[in-house]
C-alpha cells in the first residue's frame, strides 16, 4: 500500500486552500490507480473543511500550526509506517495528480536501490532555471543527481518518495524521519545532506510529471516591529 503524506492550509491570505485541496484530492483519486491511504493534515485552517466523500482519508487538525509546522510530515510518515504502506510520499497540497503518479509509484517499488533512494519527478513549478526538475511534460527514464554540485543536487520537496526500508534505515533516533530544526521548510535539504555519508541516494524519476501552483500558503511568518515580535501573515 501507499501512503500520501499532506499538509493543508487555508486563511484569510489564502483563501483558495480549500480549493487547492479538493483540487488534490479529486485528482489524486481519479488518476493514483495504486492501493493508498491520504493522510491529510490541517493545519490550522481558519474554517471547518468538509473532507471529500472519499475511502482511506485519515483526516487530523492541528490546532496551533506554529508549534510544529511541517513536522506534522514526521506524524504522517510514521502513522503511513505503522499501517504497512511499503512506499511513503509526502507532498504538498498544490499539486495536480495525472496518471504518471503511477509511474513513480512503480518505479520506487521496483527500483534496485529503493532501500537506499530518495526520488522526486519533474514539474513545471516555480523552480529555478538551473533545476534539473523543471520540464514542461514527462520525460522518461531516471537522472541521479547524489553527486552533483549542490546547486542541481537538492531535490525541490513538492514530492518526495520513499521505501519503508528507506524509512528504518536513515529514521532519526527518535523514530522521525524529518529533523525538527527545519520545521518551515529546508527539511528536504536536510534529510539529502544526512543521508548521504551513509550511502543514500537522489533520483529524480522522468517518467512523472505533476504541475504545481508552487503556493507556500502554509508558512507562518514573524515579523518583527519594534516593539515585539508578533504574526503577521502567511507566505
Amino acid at each position: 500500500m501507499i501512503g500520501f503524506v499532506c499538509v493543508m492550509h487555508k486563511s484569510k491570505l489564502r483563501v483558495n486552500g480549500f480549493d487547492l485541496i479538493d483540487n488534490f484530492i479529486k485528482t489524486l483519486f481519479k488518476y493514483c490507480k495504486r492501493n493508498f491511504t491520504l493522510y491529510l493534515f490541517d493545519n490550522e485552517s481558519d474554517e471547518k473543511y468538509n473532507i471529500p466523500n472519499y475511502p482511506n482519508i485519515k483526516y487530523t487538525y492541528i490546532e496551533d500550526q506554529s508549534i510544529r509546522g511541517l513536522l506534522v510530515y514526521n506524524n504522517g510518515t510514521n502513522m503511513a509506517i505503522e499501517d504497512g504502506c511499503d512506499v511513503v510520499i509526502t507532498v504538498n497540497d498544490d499539486v495536480v495528480f495525472n496518471k504518471t503518479i503511477n509511474n513513480f509509484i512503480d518505479i520506487i517499488r521496483n527500483h534496485e536501490h529503493k532501500d537506499v533512494g530518495v526520488y522526486s519527478c519533474l514539474s513545471n513549478g516555480i523552480l529555478q532555471d538551473n533545476s534539473l526538475q523543471k520540464a514542461s511534460g514527462v520525460g522518461k527514464g531516471m537522472l541521479e543527481i547524489t553527486k552533483l554540485k549542490k546547486s542541481h543536487g537538492i531535490l525541490n520537496g513538492f514530492i518526495l518518495g520513499f521505501t519503508r526500508e528507506f524509512y528504518h534505515k536513515f529514521k532519526l533516533l527518535n523514530g522521525n524521519l524529518w529533523d525538527k530544526n527545519f520545521p518551515w521548510g529546508g527539511g528536504e535539504k536536510a534529510l539529502i545532506n544526512r543521508i548521504k555519508p551513509r550511502g543514500g541516494r537522489v533520483f529524480i524519476i522522468k517518467d512523472c510529471w505533476l504541475f504545481h501552483h508552487k503556493i507556500r500558503g502554509w508558512k507562518l511568518i514573524v515579523k518583527k516591529t519594534r516593539r515585539r515580535k508578533r504574526k503577521e501573515s502567511y507566505l
